[in-house]
């Protein structure tokens, strides 16, 4: 059952009412039908980030599909900017970046940001200076005179964030937009949602990597098997009482001194034990109690992980017994 939306006087960027999506596949007489999305009930509200998590094939693209009018839905209302996505002036103040970006390889960044600002009407000085402006913010001013062929996979989705805002838009919707990116990579792009979060830009994120959820958004939609299950404010995520599973690293050597142990073979196979946050306190105790040296402690998942987790019904990630290896 999805949980009531936080309330705020904000006004909503993006308001969905019942919205369902069936695909029908296979031969006419015998049809397969793919409920893709049930009857989702969603608002995003302006100057915040929305997170929408989900496994692969929960729905997520869908859904953003049928807010841009990619799709359309098979019953219920999507509502855009307090208007009609079929409209172009609410189509002119939205900003999108597909998944997998695709761009003309034989021109430079600095060129297809101009001709992208030409799409939005920029033309002569404000068009140069809107595309430094971009180049500067999504942290590509050195590479702007490379072309596309020798970007990377993050210097790609920092052009593709790039064309996304050349025209100043007042929602940003981005699906999987950390997909493929190398540690660097990540954490500008982290850095660059964060910027235009303060901004003022209104943030549409669809991801499955909890840590960017985490550190960017205000609210989440968990999505599951075209269910959205929940819609929480991070805040409250962080609060909750989801246990968090933790490594106890142990040497190995100090297997000696737990006979009896349920976990005895693990610590001498690999160095420690994987435990819930449930039972941390008593682990640690029974390791004192047996005089067993214990290295260090350290989380395996976050509170965001372990809540979605519990949410989508997943329980044997958040309660393995004592014992579990370590992965």
């Amino acid at each position: 059952m999805e949980r009531t939306a936080v309330v705020t006087d904000s006004p909503c960027a993006i308001q969905i009412r019942g919205l369902s999506k069936t695909y029908k596949t296979g031969f006419w007489f015998t049809p397969k039908v793919t409920h893709a999305l049930k009857t989702v009930q969603l608002d995003v509200y302006e100057n915040q980030a929305f997170g929408l998590m989900g496994l692969n094939g929960a729905g997520k693209t869908t859904l953003i599909k049928l807010v841009l009018g990619l799709l359309r839905p098979t019953a219920g209302s999507v509502a855009v900017l307090g208007g009609n996505i079929s409209q172009r002036g609410v189509r002119q103040r939205i900003g999108y970046l597909p998944e997998l970006p695709y761009f003309s390889k034989q021109h430079t960044g600095r060129e297809l940001l101009g001709y992208f600002g030409s799409l939005h009407g920029l033309a002569g000085s404000a068009l140069q200076h809107r595309v430094d402006e971009i180049l500067d913010l999504v942290r590509m001013r050195s590479a702007a005179g490379l072309k596309v062929s020798g970007y990377s996979k993050g210097m790609l989705q920092r052009i593709g964030i790039g064309q996304a805002l050349i025209g100043k838009p007042r929602l940003l919707i981005c699906d999987e937009p950390m997909s493929g990116l190398d540690p660097v990579g990540y954490k500008e792009m982290r850095d660059i949602f964060i910027d235009l979060k303060k901004a003022g830009t209104t943030l549409f994120l669809n991801t499955h990597i909890l840590d960017e959820v985490e550190r960017v958004c205000d609210r989440v939609g968990i999505l599951h098997e075209g269910v959205l299950k929940e819609v929480v404010p991070i805040s409250k995520i962080l609060e909750s009482s989801v246990p968090v599973d933790y490594w106890i690293d142990v040497d190995g050597a100090e297997a000696a001194k737990l006979s009896g142990m349920p976990f005895q073979e693990t610590v001498r196979n690999n160095g420690g034990v994987q435990v819930s946050g449930l039972v941390l306190a008593e682990t640690l105790a029974l390791l004192t109690a047996r005089k067993a040296q214990v290295k260090g402690v350290r989380p395996l998942s976050s509170q965001v992980e372990a809540y979605f987790l519990k949410a989508i019904g997943a329980q044997a990630h958040l309660n393995r017994p004592i014992g579990g290896r370590r992965p």
